[in-house]
């Protein structure tokens, strides 16, 4: 069987063995990822896309603006919002964020045809574990290349979640996979700026146009995976055949490693950072005063997304490792506020930034979840001669050390709060616990298109 087959044939199950604790953990994931999409939305740079979309009066609305978008435009617009603030959830085993293409994708497709929440959750468990799958069978050599695994595997995700909502067959699946994969596109370089969290947009929307074409009748490769096809091209020319110990659903990925829900919103490899010097700060009661130094050790690749060393604005200190120390020890805590730009330009803290230093150490990865599993440290030097260090081990939000149902809630809270929707608390509250029972809804639409107080019920 070729790999197209093989995932086409996965992606249309027409009875997928889903275990329970995959499916709730999915919509605790979906939950999360809806949360941080409306807080996103608030962001200038979502603000200025919306803009630039021409709106229709018989097109897709969002629950967070007036203004009606062509279904392409709005799994765009969804995409950039689901991820502007970095908060999404992340899977490390292919260095990528699974939950924010697909949810974006799949909340668009929603409008136009009715699904069901269990069919929702299903089709989003079976788009991330394409998505990963992809990933985990590239290997770490993909995201070494140079591309952002999140808008590469992202379009793949979304059109096998996308063809499983819309109910297409295995051939309709293979020639969907294949339109898919000539537009896999995102670069690591565009990190630090908007275009990374537009990579999600770009997924979320060229992957349901895949369904598009594919149900229209275009045709593609017969196997667009293997030879010298998306593995060979994806993988620098290292990968070519579907890789015999990478199977689907075998367990799920959302089983095992599972995905790390965010606490922090800002690049994943920054988190162990952030926990770490928070440790070393709430235990010593430790602050930037007589600060002398700071090293942190990471594994090698462990900082390469955190390419701004002396940030100037919130969208650079997102991908800082300098700045997740000096912020961590001046304030405390990192949450939403500490990426807004004149959190970035305090002086005391643009003077602190030159004293930390990063440093990679040992081998080059082989697979993404070397890095996700790697331990980071970070060691404190003071000018009194004190020197502190403390080592983080578990990745934070994992299923080693996961958000709790308090906290899931506080962010969910947080992120409503942000998105200046004007919902009350209650209200707030109310789509949260429905959100959590979405598998028993005849049609998830009525929870992901709810209305402001000032538009009814």
């Amino acid at each position: 069987m070729n790999a197209t087959q093989l995932l086409a044939e996965f992606i249309t199950h027409e009875s997928p063995d889903i275990p329970d604790i995959v499916r709730r953990r999915a919509v605790r994931y979906v939950v999360d990822t809806f949360a941080v999409t409306l807080a996103g939305a608030r962001d200038p740079a979502v603000q200025r896309l919306e803009k630039s979309l021409a709106g229709h009066s018989d097109g897709i609305d969002l629950p967070w603006t007036p203004t009606r978008f062509r279904e392409d435009d709005a799994c765009l617009l969804a995409g950039m919002a689901s991820h502007i603030l970095d908060f999404d959830d992340v899977c490390m085993l292919a260095i990528l964020h699974p939950g924010a293409p697909i949810f974006s994708a799949l909340q668009i497709l929603a409008r136009s045809l009715p699904i069901s929440g269990e069919d929702f959750i299903t089709s989003y468990i079976v788009g991330t574990e394409i998505m990963i799958r992809c990933g985990e069978a590239l290997g770490y050599a993909h995201y070494g290349l140079g591309f952002h695994s999140t808008g590469t595997l992202g379009v793949l995700g979304v059109t096998a979640a996308c063809a499983r909502a819309a109910g297409l067959d295995v051939q309709e699946t293979r020639h969907a996979l294949a339109i898919a994969a000539s537009q896999s596109a995102g670069l690591k370089r565009n990190f630090g700026s908007m275009v990374k969290s537009l990579h999600v947009g770009f997924a979320a929307s060229n992957g349901l146009k895949s369904v598009r074409l594919a149900t229209a009748g275009l045709l593609g490769a017969d196997d667009i995976m293997q030879d010298r096809g998306w593995l060979h091209a994806f993988s620098g020319g290292s990968v070519s055949q579907w890789p015999e110990g990478v199977q689907l659903g075998r367990p799920y990925a959302i089983s095992h490693p599972g995905f790390e829900q965010k606490r922090f919103p800002c690049c994943y490899l920054m988190h162990k950072i952030i926990c770490a010097t928070l440790e070393l700060r709430n235990q010593h009661d430790l602050g930037l005063q007589g600060l002398e130094r700071a090293l942190v050790t990471t594994c090698r690749g462990g900082s390469e997304a955190l390419i701004h060393h002396s940030p100037e604005t919130g969208l650079d200190a997102k991908f800082s490792g300098t700045y997740a120390v000096i912020a961590s020890l001046q304030d405390g805590h990192i949450g939403l506020g500490s990426f807004k730009d004149e959190a970035v330009l305090r002086s005391e803290i643009q003077q602190a930034l030159r004293r930390v230093r990063l440093e990679e150490v040992g081998e080059t990865p082989g697979k993404g979840s070397d890095v996700g599993d790697a331990p980071v440290t970070v060691t404190l030097t003071y000018n009194d001669g004190r020197e502190f260090t403390c080592t983080v081990t578990k990745s934070p939000g994992s299923l080693a050390d996961p958000m709790t149902d308090e906290q899931l809630l506080e962010k969910w809270l947080d992120c409503l709060s942000m998105s200046q929707l004007g919902l009350p608390s209650s209200d707030q509250k109310r789509l949260f616990a429905e959100g959590l029972a979405i598998e028993s809804v005849a049609n998830v639409n009525a929870w992901l298109n709810f209305k402001k107080p000032d538009e009814g019920s």
